[in-house]
């Protein structure tokens, strides 16, 4: 798709009517239209300023290929330390366990749940004057021994 005078065209659906990304000649606005093949006049929704729009056949046209947005493995930095692990994170997961050991017979969501209802009064929670992140390095590696209060 291209378009007549200088708008530009970007097409992003295929079929009769196409949804497109035209931006304005005048003041490079950019607008989302839904347009027929074969030429078409545009609005600008903020100049005003009304220009040609001309959409090729489909069949003329080039796919589009969609590109993931996924951070792939190879761009982190191998050596860099793990994150620190927050207050919730060190809580749940010695929490999780636990309640697994007091409940063998629940599921892990259940368990779950258990365990977050009891972060809400835990003295680890921020809300109730907690540390965000717990300082130490057993924190940042997930191996903590975590004192937590009963309620």
């Amino acid at each position: 798709p291209h378009c007549v005078g200088r708008g530009r065209v970007q097409r992003t659906m295929a079929g009769q009517m196409q949804w497109f990304s035209v931006s304005c000649p005048s003041c490079a606005l950019h607008l989302q239209a839904k347009l027929p093949e074969g030429i078409t006049s545009v609005q600008c929704s903020e100049c005003k300023q009304v220009f040609a729009v001309q959409v090729q056949p489909t069949s003329l046209a080039p796919q589009p290929t969609k590109k993931s947005r996924k951070r792939s493995k190879i761009d982190k930095d191998p050596i860099a330390a793990p994150r620190q692990l927050s207050a919730y994170n060190v809580f749940m997961k010695a929490e999780v366990t636990k309640v697994k050991e007091e409940h063998p017979e629940l599921v892990h969501r259940e368990a779950f749940k258990m365990a977050a209802e009891r972060w809400q009064a835990s003295p680890m929670n921020p809300q109730n004057g907690g540390e965000r992140f717990p300082a130490g390095s057993a924190a940042r590696s997930g191996n903590v021994d975590v004192d937590v209060a009963d309620e």
